[in-house]
């Protein structure tokens, strides 16, 4: 899933801007350009390979660079 700079708020798009320290999304290409892309895993089949990943996932994620878990 392609995520573009239009596709966000005006105020998820400010916070992009500021935190690129860029003034446009053109300066980062991102008018025609995505500023992200999500990939899903396919978890349609269960191979034992795909069973002993999920297994030592770790089910907290950091999201943020201030160390708080989610």
């Amino acid at each position: 899933m392609k995520i573009m700079f239009n596709d966000l708020t005006s105020e998820a798009q400010k916070r992009l801007l500021s935190e690129a320290g860029v003034s446009s999304p053109e300066e980062m290409n991102w008018n025609a350009i995505p500023v992200a892309v999500v990939e899903f895993e396919d978890k349609g089949h269960d191979s034992d390979k795909d069973l002993l990943e999920e297994e030592l996932l770790d089910d907290t994620y950091d999201f943020d660079d201030d160390g708080t878990l989610y």
